[in-house]
């Protein structure tokens, strides 16, 4: 007997071009980073650069858990139960932190120059890998509206607000291997990314879209606009440390938590105005060039950062002014795109990589 399952919901394709936006700023720290000479990086060119690559990895985290709770109702849509689909997330996290492992084994066998003790370095695809699990556990057990708050929200809260800026003064990480002490916090070189306050990004994306994933399509515009109030109250909220005069230790411990507010905000209006600007697209019509990029995310991260820093580059590295990076930025996006387009119409019945992987997490 089969279990009775009912119509997946359609591709938010404003998920797609978000995460698009996403791969953009990526590439551009990646090449600018790897090809640009290491002086006059005090500019404010430079600045515009890091600007906007800051933005890369919270959109990442913060979209990777807004499509979590869509994949969940698009498994129990064909019948699976909540349990089945909660599991099934957190498999799936852990096979992203799987991916990590490899990303970085492949790494050390493509240069020669390369140490074992680079195999374990934290970066974005450990974080976002562990932040999914613990995202998916925390989705299982928000059942209610309440459990929601309690689940999702409260440790979003608490992981932005308390633990991040306190990381950084406990002793006990120090205890640990570096690189287990990078999953903690981010200290002479021991990691890329920790897990404050990136899990909050996760936690914080799962509880919006455990929200979203409950209103009717033709009723998810006017939330997203109200979303969109909360949100800019949001980065309204985040500027206070700057504008009203703290404590220099209370303003140490207010930053790190206000970035991560002004950031979820910012975000938050991006899926109302994207969406807004979006509504007119058929899910089935020709994707743009950022939607088609924001579905095809993973191998473009996998294959560029190898481009941009692996020994295939090495004369381009630390060689060119910041117009000639920017010049590799241009080709290595258009390169990239090509990647993607090919990479999103390969047959469907030969898929190259997990299903979970599409940017929204539909199969």
């Amino acid at each position: 007997m089969t279990r009775p399952s009912t119509p997946r919901p359609p591709r938010r394709l404003y998920i797609d071009w978000l995460r698009g936006f996403a791969v953009l700023c990526m590439v551009l720290w990646h090449v600018t980073d790897s090809w640009a000479v290491t002086t006059g990086r005090d500019t404010t060119a430079f600045a515009v650069v890091v600007f906007f690559a800051g933005w890369a990895a919270p959109m990442f985290l913060f979209l990777a858990g807004l499509s979590l709770p869509f994949s969940a109702a698009a498994q129990m849509a064909r019948g699976r139960t909540r349990d089945e689909a909660a599991r099934a997330l957190v498999r799936r996290g852990w096979m992203v932190f799987l991916l990590a492992h490899l990303f970085r084994f492949q790494s050390f066998l493509l240069n020669p120059a390369a140490s074992w003790n680079s195999l374990l370095k934290p970066d974005i695809l450990n974080v976002l890998g562990l932040g999914l699990v613990m995202a998916a556990i925390a989705w299982w057990r928000a059942t209610s509206a309440r459990a929601r708050v309690w689940w999702l929200l409260v440790p979003a809260v608490v992981v932005a607000v308390v633990l991040t800026p306190w990381a950084g003064d406990w002793w006990w990480p120090s205890l640990l291997h570096p690189r287990i002490e990078g999953y903690v916090r981010v200290a002479g070189g021991n990691a890329v990314f920790s897990l404050f306050p990136a899990v909050a990004y996760v936690l914080a994306g799962t509880f919006a879209g455990s929200l979203l994933t409950e209103i009717p399509m033709e009723r998810e515009g006017p939330f997203l606009v109200r979303a969109a109030l909360v949100g800019g109250a949001m980065v309204g909220l985040s500027m206070t440390p700057a504008v009203v005069p703290v404590p220099a230790e209370l303003h140490r411990w207010l930053g790190p938590a206000a970035l991560v507010v002004l950031r979820v905000g910012v975000m938050i209006v991006a899926l109302a105005v994207v969406r807004g600007l979006l509504r007119r697209r058929s899910v089935n019509g020709t994707a743009g060039p950022m939607i088609v990029l924001g579905r095809a995310s993973l191998i473009v991260y996998w294959v560029h950062v190898e481009l941009a820093y692996g020994n295939v580059s090495y004369p381009l590295h630390h060689a060119l002014s910041l117009p000639g990076a920017l010049a590799g930025v241009l080709a290595m996006t258009v390169l990239m795109y090509g990647l993607a387009r090919w990479w999103v119409s390969r047959p469907a019945g030969r898929p190259l990589v997990p299903a979970h992987m599409a940017a929204t997490g539909y199969p």
